[in-house]
């Protein structure tokens, strides 16, 4: 039977243990078994009691891509809770998503043990006849979590919990997936949550692989850096800073930055693809990389470096393949590692100032000619129709407010983004591409959680804005005042689409006659129409003149606690991109 509103419940203690662990926000699609947890957020609410504050979604892709996006911009627990089985079917991408980018995230489905028998009927006859599957929810994620469990006794529950907010955090980080029975959360509680208590501890790099690392880089003639992910930690940035500097070595963010590494216009910032530098590099060090350093792993790898990888997961375990065969492998926290490099490294260089010095300007002339290269060609196409997103890109770099923060989830604008950006500080750009579009709209929402006095823009192309579902997304905007710009770069196409048949069959009959099944997008969806369903603004622009007096508008009423869609019409960018590094 369902407990009496003085007693202790199995879904207060869940509250209880998440609060031990500073868990700030429960991130939720609704589903009917979670009552017993609604019951206890209202009466945390009542009783003035200070915890997780419960943030609904209306669709699973959103409530994982805020946990997702909140973690990122935290790198804190971020606590999700789905529907059952059809619950965690919608929330599967993003778990998946956590999992692959070593994101830390709880995430607990309902279930039932009952099916109503046993004087259990208050459970819910769609149980038995909708909401149930051989093996239940915490089956159907095994593939890509760090633990997946259904808790199978009351006595079980605290501890459960407690381990699997600890497990979530421990490195690698990454999602835990807990099915956690209706019947124990409404019923008394029978053991006590566990004491507050701090998350793990992260290995530090052994000083003996480091002092190896620190050997190699000290007598590399033509050393490189490359990164992903070390921005997670604002404060490590200045480290890499000072690494690179010490080594005269080029820092190049990867194909696929998850933040802000480097700062982009620093003369080392090698940019975002590290072919420019490879073959003649003695010495690769490879820092938090989620993703392959380059493509593909063998042919890619050069042939003359020694390749060192330091990370939470340096030999990338959680992916099916990795063969870029490192020569030295060092687990452990990079940004701590980086602090201890340059302590060993000071002695080390003694004597090369002249040559590092002289290797920084090399490398210096061919970041800035890049660079310059890159904005010139921008500004080229300022008067283009359809608009060109590098220009697009740059009217709103001239305009972004400071404190922004951008969220990405595009595919071929990426390039635009992060080579216009280039001002951007460590936690003010945040990559919601997972390999699974429909995340990012929930990712952005996810930053503007962890940011609520700062300006988020998420951009998406129009492709993957139909991924995502824009409603929920829209209505959390209304519903919480967490006014968000969403920009679309509308190129009324699934561009990927096409170019993989391009590149696929150069010569065959669908470029020959404009043939290109699965990659349109047309006719075209007023998108920015949506943005009136919430009482919201949206504007389509198509014309150049009009995209900064456009930006004005959708600035101004962001700052008026509108949410904002801005559809950009804009041109075909693989015209150049094939050129660009």
């Amino acid at each position: 039977m369902p407990q009496k509103a003085n007693t202790t419940s199995g879904a207060d203690l869940l509250l209880e243990i998440l609060r031990n662990y500073a868990v700030e926000y429960l991130f939720s699609s609704p589903g009917t078994e979670w009552a017993p947890l609604w019951e206890a957020l209202a009466k945390q609410r009542g009783k003035g009691i200070g915890g997780p504050v419960y943030l609904g979604s209306r669709h699973e892709d959103i409530a994982t891509g805020m946990a997702l996006g909140y973690a990122k911009a935290t790198s804190k627990l971020a606590v999700c809770a789905v529907h059952s089985t059809v619950g965690t079917l919608h929330a599967s991408m993003g778990i998946r998503a956590a999992y692959q980018q070593r994101t830390p995230m709880l995430v607990l489905s309902g279930e039932s043990l009952t099916l109503g028998e046993g004087g259990h009927a208050w459970v819910g006859g769609q149980w038995e006849r909708f909401l149930t599957d051989y093996g239940g929810p915490a089956r159907l994620v095994e593939p890509f979590v760090k633990s997946t469990f259904c808790v199978n006794s009351d006595v079980l529950l605290p501890g459960v919990i407690h381990r699997a907010c600890r497990m979530a955090m421990n490195a690698p980080a990454g999602p835990v997936f807990l099915s956690v029975p209706y019947e124990f959360l409404a019923a008394p509680a029978i053991s006590s949550a566990p004491a507050a208590t701090e998350m793990p501890v992260t290995a530090l790099a052994d000083p003996a692989a480091l002092r190896q690392a620190a050997t190699i880089l000290a007598t590399s003639k033509r050393p490189m850096i490359i990164t992903e992910n070390l921005g997670r930690n604002p404060r490590a940035v200045s480290d890499l800073v000072d690494l690179a500097e010490m080594l005269g070595a080029p820092v190049v963010e990867s194909m696929h930055p998850e933040q802000v590494n480097f700062p982009r216009r620093h003369d080392l910032h090698g940019g975002f693809s590290p072919q420019p530098f490879l073959e003649k590099s003695d010495a690769v060090l490879l820092l938090d990389m989620i993703g392959s350093p380059w493509y593909p792993d063998t042919a890619g790898r050069p042939a003359k470096a020694t390749i060192i990888t330091i990370g939470e997961d340096p030999l990338r375990e959680r992916m099916p393949y990795n063969a870029i065969a490192p020569d030295l492998v060092i687990s452990g926290r990079a940004d701590n590692a980086l602090q201890q490099l340059i302590s060993m490294l000071k002695a080390k260089l003694r004597g090369q100032k002249k040559a590092i010095a002289g290797r920084s300007a090399r490398i210096a002339r061919i970041n800035k000619s890049r660079r310059a290269k890159w904005h010139k060609e921008a500004r080229t196409t300022a008067k283009n129709s359809p608009i060109d997103m590098r220009w697009f890109c740059q009217e709103l770099n001239a305009v972004l407010p400071s404190n922004a923060v951008l969220v990405d989830e595009t595919i071929i604008s990426r390039t635009s983004l992060l080579n216009t950006f280039d001002g951007m500080k460590p936690g003010h750009f945040i990559d919601a591409l997972s390999g699974g579009l429909g995340l990012g709209l929930g990712a952005g929402l996810g930053v503007k959680v962890a940011n609520p006095d700062k300006p988020v823009i998420t951009i998406v192309g129009d492709g993957t804005f139909n991924y995502n579902p824009p409603l929920a997304a829209l209505g959390f905007c209304q519903e919480y005042d967490m006014p968000m710009l969403i920009i679309i770069a509308n190129n009324n196409r699934y561009r990927s689409m096409q170019m993989a048949v391009d590149n696929s069959y150069p010569n065959g009959w669908a470029k020959r006659t404009d043939t290109y099944f699965g990659a349109q997008i047309s006719p075209s969806v007023n998108y920015a129409g949506m943005a009136a369903l919430v009482d919201g603004y949206g504007e389509t622009v198509e014309d150049v003149a009009e995209i900064r007096p456009a930006i004005a508008r959708a600035f101004q009423a962001l700052k008026a606690g509108k949410p904002v869609i801005l559809d950009i019409i804009i041109d075909d960018e693989m015209k150049f991109l094939t050129s660009v590094h």
